[in-house]
């Protein structure tokens, strides 16, 4: 038996070891010493009756070392055809294993449970054509010690089935070279505890079509370079605790409920409602430079009074 090749069933194995004892039916069951397995910094042992392969050193089955499994009519290939390279880690077929095909040129990794990758320095993927990350559970992305960044070259999509949550700890920043979107379906509230300002330079619309709560807990600075417009189809409730300064350099359009409320950027004010106008205040002033007031194109300071004859109603002359 010196220096030769034999096959045998395993019959024992010393895991920690790394190595197995073989047995030869052909050769009266005998069983060899403790082989070696190939190691060659892989670490996979056989199961206990599978068909090694065996090298023998000159001195006999006294000492020898394992090439490995063989293929035979119990241990076939999960797949094979040329141009494919599969390695199975597992014990049996298909729980483990990556495999690779020229023909095609892809590599592919699988695992029935889970893959972790450890590293104490970096890690680095990089991709020259689509990049796909697709899970059936839950997704997280966390930086423990510095910041997470996503950056793109055309757009970034971000789209969930119930909630999106976006939170920051100290600043949060929402910027866009062109133009800003933000719909809701449904209810939309904004709570803001300190002071708030806002800069347009720009036509301003704004459309409402629900109810819409805004509470502010501080003061509110608006500065608008362009026309304003708003419509509101809906309650609005307003809660502020502070002083709010809003400044507008163009046209100001409100239109609530068909009534309309507009202030040109000449500073003229006009106010229409489709159904009726009510002022009430304890003290009510109204001036114009011109120290006079028109009511259906009568003056309220020139009018003057026409007295009726004994039984007629007097009235009012318009001027």
């Amino acid at each position: 038996m010196a220096s030769t090749n034999r096959t045998g069933r395993v019959s024992s194995i010393d895991y920690a070891a790394g190595t197995y004892e073989v047995t030869y039916f052909d050769r009266g069951q005998s069983v060899t010493r403790k082989i070696n397995a190939m190691s060659n910094g892989e670490y996979k042992m056989p199961n206990i009756g599978q068909i090694v392969s065996v090298s023998h050193n000159s001195n006999g089955t006294a000492a020898g070392t394992t090439t490995g499994t063989v293929w035979n009519a119990t241990n076939k290939p999960a797949e094979g055809y040329k141009g494919l390279y599969r390695r199975e880690y597992g014990s049996r077929q298909g729980k483990a294993y990556d495999r690779y095909d020229e023909n095609t040129g892809v590599y592919t990794q699988f695992v029935d449970k889970r893959t972790g990758r450890n590293c104490n320095g970096e890690i680095y993927d990089e991709a020259k054509g689509p990049a796909s990350l697709v899970a059936g559970g839950q997704v997280q992305i966390k930086s423990s010690g510095a910041s997470v960044s996503v950056q793109a070259e055309a757009g970034v999509g971000v789209v969930a089935g119930t909630t999106v949550s976006l939170e920051a700890g100290s600043y949060m920043s929402l910027e866009a070279s062109s133009t800003m979107s933000i719909s809701a379906g449904g209810g939309f509230k904004m709570d803001i505890t300190g002071d708030s300002e806002e800069k347009r330079e720009g036509d301003c619309k704004a459309e409402y079509k629900g109810d819409i709560e805004v509470s502010v807990e501080g003061d509110i600075k608006e500065t608008v370079e362009g026309n304003v417009e708003k419509t509101l189809t809906g309650d609005l409730t307003a809660i502020i605790e502070g002083m709010v300064t809003k400044t507008v350099t163009g046209d100001v359009t409100l239109n609530i409920n068909g009534a309309t409320i507009t202030i040109s950027t000449a500073g003229d004010i006009t106010i229409s409602s489709p159904t009726k106008i009510e002022m009430q205040a304890p003290n009510l002033n109204m001036e114009g430079a011109a120290g006079d007031v028109k009511i259906q194109s009568i003056s309220l300071l020139q009018h003057k009074h026409v007295c009726a004859a004994p039984g007629e109603k007097s009235g009012i002359a318009e001027t």
